[in-house]
């Protein structure tokens, strides 16, 4: 997820990033979670709305 460098002109240096592979999995992973969550929040608001 993180990548950490080590440029060769200052050891104080230390240069972070983020690889973008990961985050793939990461979205997928969110639309799966929202489309889950959406389905189920509007099953509830038909129920409470049928409930008299």
């Amino acid at each position: 997820l993180v990548e950490e460098s080590h440029p060769q002109f200052d050891a104080r240096v230390r240069i972070y990033a983020l690889r973008p592979e990961p985050m793939v999995h990461l979205l997928r992973w969110l639309e799966e979670s929202e489309r889950l969550w959406s389905e189920q929040l509007l099953a509830f608001k038909a129920h409470v709305e049928a409930t008299p």
